[in-house]
């Protein structure tokens, strides 16, 4: 499937890169002097941070005294995680991007699936390490970011004396996983790579723009598809440390931040401030956005609030990075069109394995190239599942979306697997179903997401209870005090059966009609 746009943006040379470090050293190469990091009262210049990566990752050798194993960071967006991420790939080490939006059980779960040799964690975080110390099959070894320089400080800000393959392990994501646990998504350091080049053209993203980084870098959508993105474009960026309408103003303000990504619920929260005032947003031109459903009222809003500014939408996933775009020229053609400016990846729209949709047919996107993970970790089911490879030859990614084909583009339908959006975090209904099962009120249960202006979607369940017990309050909070806060149970409805299949499978739709019609 041929997807292109006449204005999409060019690399320059020595753009074209396939390692994590050598997206760095293209801006410090170029603009050694520009600031490339904005962290508070802290500012760091491309070279300054070009060194302290290779600072990080003379430490690491020196540390690991030979040891190859991967290098973990949990903590909110700053300076050290910066440095952090760019070293551990210069070392040739994988690096383990730990969600911090999680209980200790399930911290505790991806420590031990990755083995970090050493974590890197911030204050924010302390707390959760230590509440899940004792879960750990082996306790790596604990820095605290904040006390990062010192462990640098020896050594020297000079390139380390490795050789990185490309293809071998660089990174791990978690995203969310069909049984309740996480999956731990290992792409190579090429595969992100190519995600940077083709964000680059994609979003446009200019050497002499201001650049906010609100999504935590935990996230695929806040490392891969917009924070390298913008280091490989030379942007000087905004650290956000944490999302809140006031500080997002207050910075745009002050550094005139021109381009950010975010999630939808970000975007509701902000024009829902009380002190909301547009005003203070003039310098920011463009509003990426990925990770849930954007409703086409909440644009219009945005857009109507701030007429200089228009928003454009990101298409990827945890297992591909940035996929496609949709710029407002394009939403203006297509409400829901997404093309590929860069024709950098391969995309198709299939109604079955193997059987390529026509024009205006319906079929599941699928896409293949090294920009497709290697592998979860420990997971053969969801890999087969990902990759088909029961019934293809492995090449493709199945993205659980279903698309309209259109010549030269698009437009999404629905998804095949179902999955709650909120907040730009997946919730997958088998977890909660399962806690709910465990209620002693409870027969039987189906989870499904209910759209909401602000989150985009939010978790509820169809409930069939013993004796008609119908104490809503007290079967939520038992699901609550078992999952981290985003995936609580908004709403009970309680219903005489839940619709299933002859095989036993959940009819979603069935279960909406019955509680929401």
């Amino acid at each position: 499937m041929e997807l292109s746009h006449p204005s999409h943006q060019r690399l320059k040379p020595g753009q074209e890169v396939s390692t994590t470090g050598e997206i760095l050293s293209y801006a410090a190469r170029t603009y050694p002097d520009r600031i490339g990091l904005i962290d508070g009262a802290a500012r760091c210049t491309f070279s300054e941070l070009d060194g302290l990566a290779n600072q990080f990752a003379n430490a690491l050798i020196a540390s690991l005294d030979g040891d190859g194993g991967p290098v973990g960071i949990l903590g909110r967006n700053s300076v050290e995680y910066a440095i952090a991420h760019f070293g551990i790939g210069r070392s040739g080490r994988c690096s383990i991007n730990l969600p911090t939006r999680c209980t200790a059980g399930e911290l505790a779960f991806a420590v031990n699936l990755t083995d970090p040799r050493i974590l890197i964690v911030d204050d924010a975080s302390r707390e959760l390490v230590e509440d899940a110390r004792s879960l750990f099959d082996e306790i790596p070894k604990m820095i605290n970011s904040e006390d990062l320089r010192d462990f640098l400080e020896p050594h020297p800000g000079t390139p380390v004396d490795v050789s990185i393959d490309p293809d071998a392990a660089g990174s791990v994501i978690f995203t969310g996983g069909t049984t309740g646990q996480p999956k731990a998504v290992l792409s190579s350091q090429r595969a992100r790579a190519v995600s940077a080049m083709a964000a680059v053209e994609d979003f446009r993203i200019r050497n002499d723009l201001i650049a906010g980084y609100s999504v935590p870098f935990t996230h695929t959508a806040g490392l891969f598809s917009w924070f390298q993105p913008a280091v490989l474009a030379a942007c000087t960026g905004v650290i956000i440390p944490k999302w809140d309408p006031e500080l997002f103003m207050s910075l745009t303000e002050d550094h005139g931040i021109n381009m950010t990504f975010a999630v939808p619920a970000q975007l509701a929260t902000l024009l829902n401030h009380a002190d909301f005032d547009p005003d203070r947003l003039r310098s920011l031109k463009t509003l990426v956005f990925g990770g849930a459903p954007l409703s086409r009222a909440l644009i219009e809003r945005a857009e109507e609030a701030m007429p200089w500014m228009e928003c454009a939408r990101a298409y990827g996933s945890s297992e591909t990075g940035h996929l496609t775009a949709q710029i407002k020229a394009d939403r203006e053609v297509v409400y829901d069109g997404y093309n590929q400016p860069g024709g950098r990846l391969e995309i198709e729209i299939f109604r079955e394995p193997g059987v390529v949709a026509k024009e205006g047919e319906i079929g599941e996107i699928a896409t293949r190239g090294p920009h497709l993970m290697t592998a979860y970790i420990d997971n053969d089911a969801a890999q087969t599942e990902f990759f088909k490879s029961d019934v293809t030859d492995s090449q493709w990614g199945w993205m659980g979306d279903l698309a309209v084909k259109h010549k030269g583009y698009f437009s999404l339908a629905g998804r095949s697997k179902h999955m709650i959006l909120s907040g730009g975090l997946n919730i997958f209904p088998a977890e909660l179903e399962e806690i709910l099962s465990g209620h002693p009120d409870v027969v039987d249960c189906a989870v499904f997401g209910v759209d909401d202006p602000t989150w985009g979607e939010l978790p509820c369940a169809a409930v069939v209870s013993k004796g008609n017990a119908t104490d809503e309050e007290a079967i939520m909070s038992f699901v609550a005090g078992q999952v981290a806060r985003y995936k609580r149970i908004r709403r009970i409805y309680f219903v005489d059966a839940i619709p299933r299949t002859g095989a036993g499978k959940i009819q979603v739709f069935l279960v909406k009609q019955k509680c929401l019609v």
